[in-house]
């Protein structure tokens, strides 16, 4: 697959991840309020959304290593961290898009050791308030004047 289809691909796909922590943020809120038991059936929630977003994960580290951007990153680093859009790509977004999964992933598999007991959403909300800030923060939005770039492609 060329760069060019994975770019496209993972700029689309990233709606569907948007939409996808949006509904977790409510869903583990709501859950939280309503002081619900977590249950088998709610980590396999976290866990299918966990794998969603580390299907973009796994999109983004094959287009990093097919990216004009991070190969003129990689090869002259002191002078790619001095340029903004080829820190950020080479760098800044693969860096924090990678931890922010980490965490993610973390705590949905320290989830199923918490099945049967109580508060776990209040947890888990806290967690991935955390996980989205900071995949927020590193999208290259259209209206960033850092790193722009187009919301479709």
């Amino acid at each position: 697959m060329d760069a060019s289809t994975l770019l496209i691909f993972h700029s689309y796909y990233r709606w569907v991840v948007l939409l996808a922590m949006l509904f977790q943020l409510a869903w583990l809120w709501w859950n939280s309020k309503s002081q619900t038991v977590f249950l088998q059936k709610h980590f396999y929630m976290v866990l299918g959304l966990t794998i969603l977003y580390d299907i973009q994960l796994l999109i983004g580290f094959l287009l990093y290593f097919h990216s004009p951007l991070v190969d003129a990153f990689l090869q002259n680093v002191g002078l790619g961290i001095k340029n903004r859009q080829l820190r950020f790509f080479g760098l800044e977004h693969a860096s924090v898009m990678s931890l922010a999964l980490l965490l993610s992933n973390i705590v949905a598999f320290r989830c199923v050791k918490k099945v049967g007991q109580q508060h776990v959403f209040r947890y888990v909300l806290r967690w991935y308030i955390a996980i989205f800030l900071l995949i927020l923060s590193s999208v290259p939005w259209s209206f960033s004047p850092l790193t722009s770039r187009p919301s479709f492609r």
